[in-house]
């Protein structure tokens, strides 16, 4: 393979063309993990996949665990891997790291564990259910269980209900690496487009949809509303005022306040749709709306609310929510107005969002991920200059002016960076969350004895609510027994002859 060159069975070397930083995190990723050559070929056999016979079912690796049991309708299992080239459990960290347990087995080799089972529950109150009971080390927290597990303070931080404490339960709670927008396609001739009356229409229809109501109605409180194209966590990302877009937000007694709906309905009158009237057919201006339907039970809800959105500014939206395929056929076509859609981080760098709204990269004309299909030549020249730069003072720099335009053109509405919340058994050891990289279960230990003993404790049979019914079907069966002996004391009557 031209540029890979083997210097040992160990070790090998990968040259590039050109500068290009994050390759680092592509080393990482799982397409780089090395595998024997004897089970790529033997898995490239014609008829393996009819057969179901493929690394995704069978996978041969050199990881810390195996997978010994794969039916994903049921159980899944990893144990041990006995030939695991061995690691040690860190041994030096952050002051932060150590007064918060993480540094709990050091020097010790990984993993800690013999084994993981990750079984299928369909329904999630009894798999909460279960969890409570001591059968599962981990939880989610879903929206059934949601208000019996967290506790939303005033100030909008999650924390455990007493109940919760009262079970030693831990609460981590992360800001995912990713962003859910909604794009304007910059292709169409109403919303799309350098004029002023389209950047301003957009902006009013930014500050109209309230997304610090929508993380509040369907998310629980679990996000923040994105400032920028750039999530928390992730290098160029500014907290406090400086991070704050002024387009939609102003910064009042020391925090962020969302822009009023005056100020989007006189930037609807400067678009020139006073009160969201078209002035080509004086009615209410129509916008479409394409978004996936996913078929959940919050469909109709989170689309009626959308609706309400745009209507606080007298737009009537059109939705036509469609299957997945067909939605990103639409986007590859630019046939749509106004979309829905998201993206993961792939790798922790500021370059892994920002092509998001680099020009080459337009969906309709290149193929890539510029759903928007946003082009500024200002923007695109700062991106060349930012994407293979260290993360250092001028990188930040040149990100704040990105940024910057992105706002002021605001090809999306930029909607919630989401939060993660995980709860984990006073047996687990506290383990350091990790957004990107999930390989975080070879540092997880656990106290097993403390764990069967709190499992029997809260799982003990109750005798006394069987004991207590007994007594109260004797109680009431006490009437009809005196009445018995009664009756059987009686005397015959006796007849005269």
């Amino acid at each position: 393979m031209q540029g890979v060159k083997k210097i040992d069975d160990y070790t090998f070397t990968i040259t590039i063309k050109g500068l290009y930083p994050q390759f680092n995190y592509w080393l990482a990723m799982p397409f780089f993990a090395p595998i024997p050559w004897e089970a790529e070929r033997f898995y490239a056999e014609p008829d393996m996949d009819d057969r179901n016979l493929g690394l995704g079912w069978y996978p041969v690796g050199t990881g810390p665990f195996m997978l010994s049991e794969n039916n994903p309708n049921s159980q899944m299992v990893l144990d041990k891997n006995p030939h695991f080239h061995g690691e040690p459990f860190p041994a030096s960290s952050t002051k932060e790291d150590k007064d918060s347990g993480f540094l709990h087995h050091p020097k010790q080799s990984l993993p800690l564990i013999n084994k993981a089972i990750y079984t299928l529950e369909k329904e999630a109150i009894p798999r909460w259910s279960k969890f409570l009971q001591g059968y599962y080390d981990l939880s989610g927290v879903s929206a059934d269980s949601f208000d019996q597990a967290i506790h939303i303070t005033p100030d909008g931080e999650a924390m455990l209900t007493p109940e919760m404490k009262e079970k030693g339960l831990r609460l981590t709670q992360m800001t995912d690496p990713s962003i859910f927008y909604m794009g304007f396609n910059m292709l169409d001739k109403v919303v799309g487009g350098k004029s002023d009356r389209a950047r301003k229409l957009r902006q009013a229809i930014a500050i109209a949809v309230n997304y610090d109501e929508n993380i509040a109605i369907f998310f629980n409180g679990r996000g923040l509303p994105a400032q920028g194209p750039i999530p928390p966590g992730i290098f160029g990302y500014l907290e406090g005022k400086v991070g704050v877009n002024p387009y939609v937000y102003q910064w009042q007694d020391n925090k962020r306040v969302r822009r009023s709906i005056k100020d989007a309905k006189r930037l609807m009158k400067q678009a020139g749709y006073p009160n969201g009237r078209d002035p080509k057919t004086g009615h209410a201006l129509i916008l479409n709306y394409d978004v996936p339907a996913t078929g959940g039970p919050d469909d109709k809800a989170q689309l009626n609310w959308m609706r309400k959105q745009f209507a606080r500014i007298g737009i009537s939206l059109n939705i036509r929510a469609t299957q997945y395929n067909r939605f990103q056929e639409k986007m590859r076509s630019g046939n749509a107005q106004i979309f829905t859609w998201g993206w993961n981080a792939d790798y922790p760098d500021p370059e892994n969002f920002l092509f998001l709204l680099y020009g080459p990269n337009g969906k309709v004309k290149h193929g890539g991920e510029n759903a928007a299909n946003f082009n500024n030549p200002e923007y695109d020249r700062l991106f060349d200059l930012m994407k293979n730069r260290p993360n250092d003072d001028e990188r930040q720099q040149i990100i704040n002016k990105m940024v910057n335009i992105a706002r002021h053109d605001s090809p999306w509405v930029f909607g919630i960076n989401t939060q993660s919340l995980s709860l984990s058994q006073q047996w687990v050891a506290p383990f350091k969350p990790n957004t990107i990289s999930q390989s975080t279960l070879k540092y997880m230990a656990i106290d097993v004895p403390l764990r069967n003993q709190l499992r029997t404790k809260w799982n003990s049979p109750l005798i006394w609510p069987i004991a207590l019914f007994v007594v109260a079907l004797g109680l009431l069966l006490l009437p009809f027994l005196f009445a018995y002996f009664r009756r059987l004391k009686q005397q015959a009557p006796r007849s005269m002859l």
